[in-house]
């Protein structure tokens, strides 16, 4: 904006109102990763307002964490709606910062670890074998192997099977924390270009050609935000969409990347 670029480095993602409620009311079409309907329903369940809250919310919505059961049990107990309950003692320390879910990869390794008494070894063996090939004999091995391990820990047998139950859910796929967390940040740099910059945020995502949506979308989102769409113009328009305090001009060459539709609403 103006040739003002933003410095990343000197923005804390703990203190910027302006973007923490553009995230937590879930108004972040255009923003990388959270802006799929679920996710942006997620949001608005979770209240996001802090970078963990997000971090974690990258992980919840992946299939590993939602088929265990747990994503819901981690949205009430985030909201006091419900207590916070451990399936064993020992998890209260590993699972703490997340209510007692599993929700990361790295949580499948220190479960097996302390629950199982597995190598550390032999559980990242057991989160690659469930996150990748997803080989049926080989998970089935080492569910013998977390069960009767949990067993000679002293965990009751059906402790440790519903424990290996949620634990399976992760050939789902879940994220490692570090993927949440890179994830995150990306998301807030866009949340936060949106909510400081939107007219330039919008023409960028424009001429990008979006994510989850086609440009009939991103444009209908930004003139719900207020924005004007003005046709080509052989004598204002750049190749690119292009932002002007409070329109966006289609740029010439973006004509043809438009749906017709899209073209008659603006017109």
């Amino acid at each position: 904006k103006n040739g003002i670029r933003p410095d990343f480095k000197r923005i804390d993602p703990t203190q910027n109102e302006k973007t923490h409620e553009l995230i937590c009311s879930g108004n972040t079409i255009g923003c990388f990763y959270i802006e799929s309907p679920g996710m942006r329903n997620l949001l608005k369940k979770l209240g996001v307002r802090d970078f963990d809250t997000l971090t974690a919310a990258s992980s919840i919505i992946r299939p590993g964490v939602v088929d265990s059961g747990m994503a819901k049990a981690f949205i009430n107990r985030h909201n006091g709606k419900e207590p916070v309950t451990y399936l064993h003692p020992k998890m209260g320390v590993i699972l703490k910062d997340t209510f007692g879910v599993m929700i990361y990869q790295e949580d499948v390794i220190k479960v097996a670890h302390t629950i199982a008494g597995m190598t550390l070894g032999e559980a990242d063996n057991l989160r690659k074998c469930m996150s990748k090939k997803r080989n049926r004999k080989n998970i089935n091995t080492y569910r013998q192997r977390f069960i009767s391990g949990a067993i000679a820990n002293k965990v009751k047998a059906r402790t440790a099977l519903e424990i290996w139950r949620q634990i399976e859910s992760f050939a789902g796929y879940a994220f490692c924390k570090a993927h949440s967390a890179s994830f995150a940040m990306v998301s807030y740099r866009t949340a936060y270009l949106k909510a400081h910059y939107p007219t330039e945020f919008m023409a960028a995502v424009l001429s990008n050609r979006g994510g989850f949506y086609d440009a009939s979308a991103y444009i209908e989102e930004a003139r719900r935000m207020g924005i004007r769409i003005l046709l080509p113009h052989v004598n204002h328009s750049f190749n690119e969409f292009t932002a002007h305090n409070t329109f966006i001009r289609i740029g010439l060459s973006q004509v043809k990347n438009l749906k017709k539709k899209t073209i008659k609403s603006i017109l």
